[in-house]
């Protein structure tokens, strides 16, 4: 089955995916969650005031929707970084009527807001259908998590808000008549559906320092998705969940401030025996070649988030090919810390 690639645009936060442990109702028309009364920042004379962004038009199962954003914004902001954030996300048919809005807490104080959330919208397609799909970026990021989703698809003629995908195997069509299979691989097995009449596809999702590209199945027609594998290890004679490889899009730029050495690793594991220290200074030519983590869902309300433990990823230094795991050695590498905003 053909794997669709795909790329997330536009500003201010939202982005794509699916997902769905099970399908929620469709959203009927003009329902909507009533935004946020705007309020007076707290002790000083900034006040919040609405605008509104176009985040686009967007054509998901044979039917235009536009996203706009309603942002919350403060007059003599006492720091440009926190004086917007998102008051509401809404969603318009072709009519123009409302199908969705949501709106999100704002707390202005001092001239500035506690905390930013920027969306972007695009739709996410494969060969068996399309989805809306919302990201949120969020900061101070909580628990880590920066980035989130909202995903819609198109159910009885109306949008359906889908949740976190199931773990292999999770429904009759991710997994046919649920039975998986393990694929023995160096060290271990992976573990994924025997047969499948899900769409194989990948999600977009930013793992700290680069986006990685996970592998999902999504079943259009029942409104569902799941996880493409999951991956474990072979320890003292038992199976441990441990992460799977993955593509991703990391650009390491390594910089005279965060110049030094990495070590490499011939396997992702962190044995000395089995390891050198390569020299990276400012310039040096850095080729990431894959990204392996274990990979986690979890539902957030009305968002979903995904995750990463145990986050290596194979590189290749002055010829050199190994595998880089710390923070520290990220940073040398000169690889982002903060997420793009599309």
């Amino acid at each position: 089955m053909r794997t669709q690639r795909y790329r997330l645009p536009f500003l201010i936060v939202v982005a794509a995916l699916l997902g769905a442990a099970a399908l929620l109702p469709p959203i009927a028309s003009g329902q909507a969650t009533k935004a946020p009364a705007p309020q007076q920042a707290n002790n000083d004379a900034s006040k919040v005031f609405d605008t509104e962004q176009f985040l686009g038009e967007f054509n998901v199962g044979g039917q235009r929707y536009s996203v706009l954003a309603h942002v919350k914004a403060l007059t003599h902001a006492s720091d440009l970084k926190f004086a917007a954030t998102l008051g509401e996300i809404e969603i318009r048919d072709a009519h123009q009527t409302a199908v969705y809005q949501k709106g999100f807490p704002f707390e202005p104080q001092n001239g500035r807001f506690a905390r930013t959330l920027l969306a972007s919208a695009s739709v996410f397609t494969g060969g068996g259908g399309s989805a809306l799909a919302i990201r949120y970026l969020e900061d101070p990021a909580p628990a880590g998590r920066a980035e989130s989703w909202q995903v819609f698809v198109p159910a009885n003629g109306k949008l359906a808000l889908l949740g976190a995908p199931l773990p292999p195997g999770g429904s009759t069509n991710l997994a046919v008549g649920g039975v998986l299979t393990g694929v023995m691989v160096s060290g271990g097995v992976n573990v994924m559906p025997l047969a499948s009449k899900a769409e194989a596809l990948e999600f977009r999702a930013w793992s700290g320092n680069f986006f990685v590209f996970v592998p999902i199945r999504v079943d259009w027609a029942e409104g569902q998705w799941g996880e493409g594998e999951q991956c474990f290890t072979l320890d003292s004679g038992t199976l441990r969940k441990t992460g799977c490889n993955m593509r991703s899009s990391a650009i390491a730029r390594p910089s005279g401030s965060h110049g030094g050495a990495v070590m490499l690793y011939e396997a992702p594991v962190e044995d000395k025996y089995h390891g050198q220290q390569v020299e990276v200074e400012t310039g040096t030519p850095v080729e990431v070649l894959d990204a392996r983590a274990v990979v986690n869902w979890r539902d957030l309300n009305d968002r979903v988030s995904c995750t990463f433990e145990d986050m290596w990823i194979r590189v290749r230094v002055h010829g050199d090919i190994g595998w880089v795991h710390s923070q520290e050695d990220f940073t040398t590498l000169g690889l982002p810390e903060t997420p793009p905003p599309q």
